[in-house]
Parts: structure tokens; C-alpha cells; sequence
């Protein structure tokens, strides 16, 4: 195809791509990755674009303190469709997601089963690592993340307004779900915590 060609079907592509949203080399197969990345570099230059990492861009709006990023859960959801990979949030931001932390992290650290990775967008950082199955084994992915933030806190460290928003997330998410199976795939200390909880509900 004649380069004239390729760039009216990339600059296509980017004209439909929505605001706030990752591009990624990888995104135009169909045409020689050496070039599509001189032609991203290129809108770059321009202020089109703003380079992430290495293959990764970002389609934005600028305002005069600087650009508008995506929420952290869309740049993950990006990067696992990307990957064609199944992520987990875990550490700080698992423990955020579920009220058991006030801080909001600057380090968004998700379990994947694709490629370990590390981008700096913003203010935010955030860390792919490659996780065990066993994570990934779980029915409810609130269930997962629940195992992750419980492991974040550690045993015995679950402060008394920690149990009780816990309690309460607990009580209302078992009147729509059943979590008997997924329980038993977690650590005794976190199945008997569970457990507890809803017992004195």
C-alpha cells in the first residue's frame, strides 16, 4: 500500500478515536510498525498526541493545566484489551476500591495474565505484574479483588471501621451473590474472617 494510502487510513483511525483514549502500535497490524511509529511520533510532534511509553499514546484534551487523562480503571481496561489479557487491581488501590483505605494511591498495581509492564501516565503509576493462577481462578472478580485487598491489609492488621465497612459490603453483596465457592479458594484466615463477619452481622 502507498504511503500516502497508510497515512489517510491511520490519520482515519485517529480521527475516530475518542478522547481520553490509549492508541497503541499495535492498534494498525495491517500496516509496518516501523512506519505506523514514525507517523504516532510525528502527531506527537504536533501536540496531536502524547507519547506514554514505548509503542503507547494517548488521545486527549488539553486544558491549561495540562492534558486530560483517562480514569485508571480505563487505562488498565485498555492495556488488558490490548494484551487480550484478564487483570486483577490489587495492593492500595484493591483496599481503595472497597473503602478499607482512604489514600488514594499514586501507584495502581494490577495482577494480569499478560505481559508484565510499568507506564507513567500523570500523576499515576502503574504496574503490571504477572500473576499465579490461582488468582484468576476465582468465579467473582469482586471476590478476587476482595482476596487481594485482604492481602494488602494482612492478617490481624484489620483495623474495627475496616471490619465494619467490610461487614456491611459483605451483607449487602451476598443478598445478590454467592460467594460459598470463591471463599474457599482464599487463605484460611481470610475464609474464617468472611465468615465471622456475616455471622454477626
Amino acid at each position: 500500500m502507498p504511503q500516502t494510502s497508510i497515512n489517510k487510513s491511520v490519520d482515519e483511525i485517529i480521527r475516530r478515536t475518542r478522547k481520553k483514549s490509549l492508541l497503541f502500535t499495535s492498534d494498525f497490524p495491517q500496516f509496518d510498525a516501523r512506519y505506523v511509529s514514525d507517523l504516532l511520533s510525528d502527531y506527537v510532534k504536533r501536540g496531536k498526541l502524547i507519547r506514554i511509553a514505548n509503542g503507547v499514546y494517548l488521545k486527549t484534551d488539553f486544558t491549561r493545566f495540562g492534558p486530560v487523562y483517562p480514569s485508571p480503571a480505563d487505562i488498565a481496561a485498555a492495556v488488558a484489551k490490548r494484551d487480550h489479557a484478564q487483570i486483577l487491581m490489587s495492593g492500595k488501590a484493591a483496599e481503595n476500591y472497597f473503602g478499607l483505605s482512604t489514600q488514594v494511591p499514586m501507584k495502581m498495581v494490577f495482577l494480569t495474565t499478560g505481559s508484565a509492564r510499568k507506564l507513567n501516565i500523570g500523576n499515576t503509576s502503574f504496574e503490571f505484574n504477572r500473576a499465579v493462577p490461582r488468582y484468576f481462578a476465582f468465579k467473582d472478580k469482586t471476590m478476587a479483588t476482595l482476596c487481594l485487598a485482604l492481602k494488602s491489609i494482612g492478617k490481624d492488621h484489620l483495623t474495627e471501621e475496616q471490619e465494619k465497612i467490610l461487614r456491611k459490603f459483605l451483607t449487602d453483596y451476598t443478598a445478590t451473590h454467592s460467594i460459598n465457592e470463591d471463599i474457599n479458594l482464599m487463605p484460611m484466615w481470610m475464609k474464617t474472617l468472611i465468615k465471622k463477619l456475616l455471622k454477626d452481622k
